[in-house]
C-alpha cells in the first residue's frame, strides 16, 4: 500500500469521485459481480492481551461504521442467496456484498454479531472445528507467544531445515515470527508437533497446555456460540479441522481436514454444510488434486483471499471465489475505493 495510492484514494473521496464509483457499482454500470469481504477479529485493542494484534481487522466502533456503510451503499446478501445464484447460474443484483469471518474467534459473536443484526446483514462464519473442540490456539498465535517469551538473542533450528533466528529485540522477534509462519504456510507435510517441540527447545521456552486451554477459552467460541449464530440467521461454513494450508498436506491428511470439519459442523448444527474458506486463502483452481479433494468432500462454494469480484457463469469456478481482506491499517478511503473497484486491490 503506497503513499501515492493512499493519497489518490483520499482525493477521490474528498472530490466525490468515490461516491460516483460506488453509485455506479450498485447500479451495475461498472465492475459487476459479488463482492465478498473478509474479517478475522473484531475486538477492542485493549482486549487482545498477549495474543497477536495483527489479526484484529476492526475495532467494534470501526466495524459498526463499516456495516452501516455497506447497508447504505451496497446490497448485503446471505450465503443462501449466493448458493442459489451458483446453482441456478444467475447473477446476483448489482452491488451485492457478502460479509465473512474466518477462524471462530469469540469476539465475532460478542462484537460483530450485534452490529450485523443492527443493520440486517447475514454474515457467514467459517469455523476451524478442531480448535473449538480441543480448545487449542491457532498455530500463528502459539508461534508468536513462544517467540515473544524467549529470553535468548538467537535460536538455531534444524527441523524442517536449518534456520537461524535473530531474537535481539522486538523488531527482530517480529521478523522471526513472520519467518516461522511462512514455514508453516509453505512446507509440505510439516509435522507441526515436532516443529513446536524443536522450536521450544531452540527458544528455551516451555509450553503449558493448561495455559493454552485457558487462553483458548478466553478468545475462541464454544459450540453454543456457533449454534446461536445460526439461530440468529447467520451462515456457518468450514475452515477445516486444524487450519492447515491445504496445498501443504499429503492426500490422506488433506481429505481428513476437509471431511472431518464438515462432519463436525453438520453434527453440531444438524444441517448440511456446503461452504469452505481455505486457510491462508490460497486459490485451488489451478491445483487439480486439491480442487478434486474439496469437491469430493461435498463443498459447493470455496473462498480464497484473492481480491476480486465473483461471477456465476459457466466460465467461473465456484470453488475459487475471491474475497477482499479488511485490514485495520488501511485508511477508510482506500477501503471504500477497493470495495467500489475491487480489481484495484492488491
Amino acid at each position: 500500500m503506497g503513499r501515492l495510492t493512499t493519497r489518490l484514494a483520499s482525493l477521490a473521496d474528498r472530490s466525490g469521485l468515490l461516491s460516483h464509483a460506488t453509485f455506479a457499482r450498485r447500479a451495475g454500470w461498472v465492475a459487476p459481480g459479488l463482492l465478498v469481504v473478509l474479517y478475522h477479529r473484531v475486538v477492542p485493542l485493549s482486549e487482545v492481551g498477549s495474543l497477536d494484534p495483527e489479526l484484529v481487522d476492526a475495532t467494534p466502533e470501526d466495524f459498526d461504521q463499516q456495516m452501516a456503510y455497506l447497508r447504505r451503499h451496497y446490497r448485503p446478501v446471505s450465503v443462501e442467496d449466493v448458493l442459489e445464484a451458483q446453482r441456478s447460474g444467475r447473477e446476483l443484483l448489482p452491488g451485492s456484498v457478502l460479509v465473512t469471518f474466518d477462524d471462530g474467534y469469540l469476539d465475532n459473536f460478542e462484537y460483530a454479531l450485534p452490529a450485523l443484526e443492527r443493520y440486517g446483514i447475514q454474515g457467514l462464519f467459517f469455523i476451524s472445528t478442531g480448535h473449538l473442540s480441543e480448545r487449542t490456539l491457532f498455530w500463528w498465535e502459539r508461534l508468536s507467544l513462544m517467540v515473544r517469551r524467549s529470553t535468548r538473542e538467537r535460536a538455531h533450528m534444524v527441523y524442517p531445515a536449518a534456520e537461524d533466528l535473530d531474537l535481539a529485540g522486538p523488531e527482530a522477534k517480529a521478523r522471526a515470527v513472520r519467518r516461522l509462519n511462512r514455514i508453516v504456510k509453505d512446507h509440505f507435510a510439516l509435522d507441526l508437533e515436532r516443529f513446536y517441540a524443536e522450536l521450544g527447545e531452540a527458544l528455551g521456552v516451555t509450553w503449558d497446555p493448561s495455559e493454552e486451554h485457558r487462553l483458548a477459552d478466553a478468545v475462541l467460541m464454544q459450540w453454543d456460540h456457533v449454534r446461536a449464530l445460526r439461530r440468529a440467521g447467520m451462515g456457518i461454513g468450514s475452515h477445516t479441522r486444524a487450519h492447515r494450508v491445504l496445498q501443504t498436506l499429503p492426500h490422506g491428511v488433506l481429505a481428513d481436514e476437509l471431511s472431518a470439519s464438515r462432519a463436525k459442523l453438520e453434527l453440531e448444527l444438524g444441517e448440511p454444510i456446503t461452504t469452505i474458506a481455505y486457510p491462508v486463502g490460497k486459490p485451488v483452481a489451478h491445483i487439480a488434486p486439491v480442487r478434486r479433494a474439496v469437491a469430493r468432500a461435498g463443498y459447493e462454494l470455496g473462498f480464497t483471499t484473492r481480491a476480486g469480484l465473483n461471477r456465476f457463469s459457466r466460465a467461473s469456478d465456484p470453488l475459487d471465489l475471491g474475497r477482499l481482506s479488511i485490514d485495520r491499517q488501511v485508511p477508510g478511503a482506500l477501503k471504500r475505493t477497493w470495495m467500489a473497484l475491487p480489481f484495484l486491490a492488491p
